[in-house]
């Protein structure tokens, strides 16, 4: 890494690493591990190449921020999974789904899962952000340092990819 990006990250870790670590406490108030996420979001912009070549670090930041914090999320539940399956069954809790049910569920779950996967990062972060918490366009045009006109055409984006793949994964049953 040259001089000038190390002091270029130097200088965004100085101005936004207490505003990041807010912003994943404030989302996700019960994350145990916000100085990790935030240091790991340093990290990967470290690992980018260019850094300094980034419209808005910010944005960057805070999406990148947002991800690990889901990805910690999701692999903290997977983990909670395998220690319940490893439980006594009758410890297990009944969530009134039999297996059939609860593993065609599972692999719907997955499906979408990856169908977000593959939308680009502020695609799916607009998206997630839209659909599943119930921001507005304001809201998410803020969070992520777009417009709301890109916060409308990310969701719209989105929206048209989740549909062309659900037509595609009918088509096939």
């Amino acid at each position: 890494m040259s001089d000038a990006s190390s002091g270029f990250l130097q200088t965004l870790f100085l101005r936004h690493a207490d505003e990041i670590g807010a912003f994943v406490r404030g989302r996700w108030p019960k994350e145990p591990d916000v100085g990790d996420i935030v240091q790991e979001t340093f990290l990967r912009l470290s690992q980018y190449p260019a850094p300094e070549t980034i419209r808005n670090p910010k944005a960057f930041l805070l999406q990148t921020a947002a991800n690990l914090t889901v990805d910690r999320h999701r692999r903290r539940e997977i983990r909670e999974r395998l220690a319940d399956a490893d439980a006594e069954p009758e410890l297990i809790p009944d969530r009134g789904l039999s297996p059939e049910h609860y593993w065609q569920a599972h692999q719907q779950l997955e499906r979408f899962s990856a169908w977000l996967d593959e939308l680009p990062e502020l695609q799916r972060h607009a998206f997630v952000l839209y659909r599943i918490e119930g921001c507005s366009h304001r809201e998410i045009a803020d969070r992520l340092g777009i417009s709301v006109r890109g916060s409308e055409r990310y969701v719209m984006l989105a929206m048209q990819h989740i549909s062309a793949r659900l037509a595609a994964d009918a088509a096939r049953l």
